[in-house]
């Protein structure tokens, strides 16, 4: 029998599910007119509340017009000015006159800097000119400078007429010639045209219009209750920040225009009672079909994990295992051709991770032996011309027998750190290299350095890397004693405990505050040289091995290495 691949088998049962239940949807679908519905109550709010955006737009240039004239007549200039009773009596006119012409202008209002106030409304009296320049419509009109400026609906109180009406104002800056300010006009606009004309626009059985600004204050809503109620203004928050979409679960459309040249926005919201009824009528039947297709899927896709998990179940358990550690297992290669394929791949990266640890051992190993080389062969060039220098000092003074004393000592010290080519050396000839490096530098330094050597006869021929201790003593004199003004002594000594074999190197030098680790501390004290030594140590002898650091400022400093008895060298 012909094995398919696992995602031709898939798409096959997949595609055969979706072709399915596409035909039973699809064929519900076309027997509702819920897209068309939908389309065409979105297509006509957006035409409507477009074509009231416009009006609005024309409507509110008029007025703008109309307000900006008033505050570049000279009349309202003349009387902020000079606020005399025959400037009064001319703008008195000239307010009247322009009220007459619109009837949606309620009041005019001037507010002059110095205070005076003159309007057309008699409930306004020089007394309020105060207060009105410390409100928002005033303010707002001086930081716009000379451009008519929109307000928020606001309630006004008819103490003649004892009612209560709501109105909307445009404000302008009054300047003189010289553009200093001069107070500000404000013409309050009622709702006579703006009602007449939004409310007879059909968005539904539910739907209406408003109108607000850049902060969101209302500047008309068909229901008044709206500019006082906090309740209300949350309940038009979601149409408000709809911008153009759905809210409240799809059943009211929202389309918005933006009145050019002001901070208006106009708001419309359409109901979707038609549109909800269609939508009710084909979620029930999506519910049906889909309940169906859903369990139709769930057996083929239950029947296919019965085929076809399982070696993927087994192929997990193997990485689970072999990433616990058990990296001799391999995958089993069977299933379907992909998983033949990546059981095979998996089992080929096995046998590379495991070539490859090989390699990085031994290179590591390599590394090492090329780190040590490069220690033995970079010998302080300034120890070995000092150490000249200190023999040719010696042979000027006629002292042979030191000559010939140091001249010894530095070539077994050569001798030594060159250990024939072996990186292994006994502890006997490291401590025997340090004691000529001690004597060579003796010499130097006179009655400044002291030093004392300490061994431990049973352990001569314990096996450890060469070039482990010098590198810790030129440490302790150059960073330790170099620079003291007293005696520097150095200790070198060897000891034991129960389980451990203990290297010491003690100093009086200088010392510091040892608040770092190993590693830092090496590093900051004796550079990368320090640090090999203790790396190089880590490799030998793993676990078993460790360094301690102890020091005091202006005291001592002590290096402790210990290693274990039994030595099992690589």
């Amino acid at each position: 029998m012909k094995r398919y691949s696992l995602l031709i088998q898939l798409v096959i049962y997949v595609f055969v599910m979706i072709l399915v239940l596409l035909g039973i949807v699809g064929g519900l679908y076309y027997q509702t007119s819920s897209a068309a519905i939908r389309q065409t109550t979105e297509q006509t709010t957006r035409n409507t509340i477009q074509q009231s955006g416009q009006f609005i737009t024309s409507y509110l240039q008029k007025l703008k017009e109309t307000t900006s004239s008033l505050a570049e007549s000279d009349k309202v200039k003349a009387y902020a000015q000079k606020p005399d009773a025959d400037n009064a009596e001319q703008l008195r006119q000239l307010m009247g006159m322009i009220l007459k012409t619109d009837s949606d202008l309620v009041s005019a209002v001037l507010v002059a800097k110095n205070g005076n106030l003159i309007s057309t409304d008699p409930n306004l009296t020089v007394k309020t000119s105060n207060d009105m320049m410390q409100e928002s419509w005033y303010q707002d009109a001086i930081h716009k400078g000379t451009m008519p400026v929109l307000t928020p609906a606001r309630k006004t109180v008819d103490k003649v007429e004892a009612a209560e009406k709501w109105v909307v104002s445009i404000t302008q800056e009054v300047v003189d010639k010289d553009g200093k300010n001069l107070g500000v006009v404000r013409l309050d606009i009622g709702y006579k045209t703006l009602e007449a004309y939004l409310d007879r626009l059909q968005l539904g059985k539910d739907g209406f219009t408003f109108i607000v600004n850049d902060k969101h204050d209302f500047v008309y809503h068909p229901k008044k209750t709206v500019y006082s109620s906090a309740t209300e203004m949350r309940a038009m928050a979601p149409y408000i920040a709809a911008k153009n979409g759905y809210v409240k679960s799809k059943q009211a459309y929202v389309s918005q225009y933006q009145i050019p040249h002001s901070d208006w926005t106009l708001i419309g919201v359409s109901s979707m009672e038609q549109l909800h009824a269609v939508q009710t009528q084909i979620l029930w039947s999506f519910i049906g079909t889909g309940l169906f297709a859903l369990g139709v899927c769930l057996i083929g896709i239950w029947f296919v994990l019965r085929l076809w998990i399982r070696p993927l179940r087994d192929l997990q358990a193997t990485i689970l295992k072999v990433g616990s550690g058990h990296s001799d297992l391999r995958a089993n290669e069977t299933g379907s051709p992909e998983l033949v394929d990546l059981a095979r791949q998996f089992n080929i990266m096995l046998d590379r991770i495991d070539q490859l640890m090989i390699a990085v051992k031994e290179e590591e190993q390599n590394v090492r032996r090329y780190e040590l080389q490069a220690l033995s062969s970079q010998i302080n060039p300034h120890f070995l011309y000092n150490t000249l220098d200190t023999i040719v000092w010696m042979a000027e003074f006629n002292d042979s027998k030191r000559v010939v004393e140091v001249t010894k000592s530095l070539a077994k010290y050569f001798r030594l750190a060159l250990n024939q080519g072996h990186e292994q050396i006994s502890l006997k000839d490291e401590i025997d290299h340090v004691r000529q490096y001690l004597f060579i530098q003796k010499q130097r330094y006179g009655e400044k350095l002291q030093y004392e050597i300490k061994e431990l006869k049973q352990y001569n021929d314990y096996k450890i890397p060469k070039l482990i201790l010098q590198p810790l003593v030129e440490n302790a004199i150059y960073h330790g004693i170099k620079e003291m003004n007293r005696q520097g002594r150095i200790r070198v000594s060897v000891s034991e405990n129960d389980t451990q074999l203990i290297v010491s190197i003690y100093d009086n030098g200088r010392g510091f505050v040892a608040s770092e680790t190993t590693n830092a501390t090496l590093v900051r004290l004796g550079g990368v040289g320090l640090k090999n030594v203790n790396q190089r140590l880590q490799l030998q002898f793993g676990k078993s091995y460790h360094m301690e650091i102890k020091s005091e400022e202006n005291t001592y400093t002590e290096i402790r290495l210990y290693f274990p008895k039994t030595n099992k060298t690589n």
